[in-house]
């Protein structure tokens, strides 16, 4: 359908818990989003249809809009009638589902098999196998490997545009021979992303065999050649989803594809960056997958993370990010076996929320040691030299982190994880829009731009975090707030303390900040500026190396206790359970 045609847009967006569905409208000449819904995602057994979720979702927007989507077969209706009846476009991304199986290959492990690492990134992809001259394998320890890896994408790349060619060749020899291995029905689709002088002798080996598609050498090369290499990759993730049971249906519907609902963030990631000229960081931590999106002059790097969760993957979580990272950040000595038995429960019971002030603790922690991880992982896998405290903006998505229902304490957790330097400006995507925005850009970008400065991204507010050394307890900011009514606010904030302004969504104040000496917000110690508010309002964060200075659990209590008390608007006084000073070895 042409772009100017497009006016009612419906998105849906399948995770490994919930389908989301979003309807985007044209009200008074622009885009808005005018409905949305979710429901349980369908694809486990006994159902393994994401249709059926799809359905039971779009029911629900049709009972809130009187709007009709679905024909009697359960097809969803194209293009909109006249009579209100079905939508011009049907967009789909989806991160639920098995990831599809790849084989690396390239030349070298720390220069070509890096390229590839990070070109797959937002694409649901595990890496099986790798192939490279410093395997130790041999022709045929290669061949071998490729073959019992049973793998549904080969992706070759390495070698400078008209550089060296035999052993290029060579690797594409050894495919060729394990394409003729596989069975007919299950040969992988190949892309070929390598020295560009090779790619038509890439095209004559392996077509016969299977599938190959042809990108840019990502090695070396710039923007254009990632997004050429990347469009391959969409290609074969849909076909992947296409011929997988559960998609079936959908796959017979969609317009645009079925899209990685990871691509899309890390393309408004992105775009937010551009727009900024500011580093931006993307966190999205589901049930049973996150991922990181970190963009800096419109380039962006990503890391996908199957086991790490809030939910299905919050034992494995866990154990990956070790007890001893959760119970540094806890007011308490955990119980022998608390702290699995907690993550057990989460798994098995995926919409519960915490019972009491200690599983929100607990949440709180497992939340902040789980993104430290993810930070963590990003460095040492080289994904990005953006360094996560100094973004200027951090765009958050998954109910673990804007489900709180309390602004300011998102702030405080983000704060926490990040270990920010300066002004850090939150947005929320409390509808799961970014991956469909992100994918709805090479539709109809004007809409993105419309969409994306409107409403269906929440305000979470601004967070200003002091760092640096200073004396315990000495006055560590002081802060003047002029806000819009005239109303002038002055406070000063101690080392080891936080305080908060509410502010709202569209009020802003203007800000006048000292720190003391030896301390700055973002390498400076004198700042004016006007801050933009969000429902957890200004958040000014002078914490520093608290709790390190601390080993007495009591008073690391009721210090946290005073912080959870601040961002709540808690004015009562700090009051430590007597059940949080009990040791570990009391109870079994």
């Amino acid at each position: 359908m042409p772009e100017a045609n497009i006016n009612s847009i419906l998105a849906a967006d399948f995770g490994s818990v919930n389908t989301r569905a979003l309807l985007f409208d044209v009200v008074e000449g622009e885009y808005r989003l005018v409905a949305q819904a979710r429901s349980r995602t369908t694809i486990d057994s006994p159902v393994d249809d994401v249709h059926q979720g799809l359905l039971t979702v779009l029911n629900e927007m049709a009972a809130a809009t009187g709007r009709r989507f679905v024909d009697e077969q359960g097809n969803v209706i194209r293009p909109e009638q006249s009579d209100r009846v079905g939508v011009d476009y049907f967009l789909t991304t989806a991160s639920a589902g098995h990831a599809l199986k790849a084989v690396l290959v390239g030349l070298y492990p720390g220069h070509d098999l890096v390229a590839a690492q990070r070109a797959i990134a937002p694409f649901y992809i595990e890496v099986a196998a790798t192939v490279h001259l410093e395997d130790g394998l041999g022709p045929k320890g290669r061949l071998n490997r490729i073959v019992h890896s049973r793998p549904q994408l080969i992706l070759i790349t390495g070698g400078a545009d008209g550089g060296a060619r035999a052993v290029l060749l060579e690797m594409l020899s050894v495919v060729r021979q394990a394409l003729v291995l596989l069975p007919m029905g299950s040969r992988p689709i190949v892309i070929f992303a390598g020295n560009s002088s090779l790619s038509a002798s890439a095209r004559e080996m392996l077509s016969q065999q299977a599938e190959v598609l042809i990108a840019p050498n990502i090695v070396g090369s710039g923007e254009q050649a990632w997004e050429a290499a990347r469009k391959a990759l969409a290609e074969a993730a849909d076909d992947h989803k296409r011929h997988g049971r559960s998609f079936l249906r959908i796959a017979a519907m969609t317009d645009s594809g079925i899209l990685p609902t990871a691509r899309g963030v890390e393309t408004m990631t992105a775009f937010f960056s551009r727009a900024l000229r500011q580093a931006v960081l993307a966190i999205d931590i589901g049930s049973a997958r996150s991922m990181l999106a970190l963009a800096d002059d419109g380039r962006a790097w990503t890391g996908l993370h199957n086991d790490i969760g809030m939910g299905h993957s919050a034992a494995s979580a866990l154990e990956l990010v070790g007890e001893e990272a959760v119970k540094e950040w806890l007011p308490f000595s955990p119980l022998r076996g608390e702290l699995a038995q907690y993550v057990l429960n989460k798994g098995l019971l995926l919409e519960s929320a915490p019972a009491d002030m200690r599983e929100r603790a607990i949440d709180y922690a497992l939340l902040r040691a789980s993104l430290r991880y993810l930070l963590s992982a990003a460095r040492e896998q080289g994904l990005s030299s953006v360094d996560p405290a100094r973004v200027g903006m951090v765009l958050v998505a998954g109910a673990a982190i804007t489900g709180s229902g309390q602004g300011a304490l998102d702030l405080l957790m983000l704060s926490d994880a990040l270990q920010s330097e300066g002004v850090l400006r939150v947005k929320a995507d409390p509808y799961g829009a970014l991956p469909t925005l992100g994918a709805l850009a090479a539709v109809k970008p004007a809409a993105v731009v419309q969409l994306a400065n409107s409403s269906v991204l929440d305000e979470v507010g601004t967070l200003i975090r002091v760092s640096g050394k200073a004396a315990a307890e000495a006055t560590a900011l002081k802060v003047s707030a002029r806000l819009e009514s005239g109303e002038l606010l002055q406070r000063e904030i101690a080392d080891g303390d936080v305080w908060h302004l509410p502010l709202q969504s569209k009020a802003s104040a203007e800000v006048s900040i000292q720190a003391r000496r030896g301390l700055s917000i973002g390498g400076k110690r004198r700042l004016r500026m006007r801050l933009a508010g969000g429902r957890g309002g200004l958040l000014f964060d002078a914490r520093l190396d608290t709790l390190a200075k601390e080993s007495s659990m009591t008073v690391r209590a009721v210090k946290m206790l005073r912080w959870f008390a601040a961002v709540s608007g808690d004015d009562e006084p700090v009051v430590i359970p007597e059940s949080w000073l009990t040791a570990p070895e009391a109870k079994t």
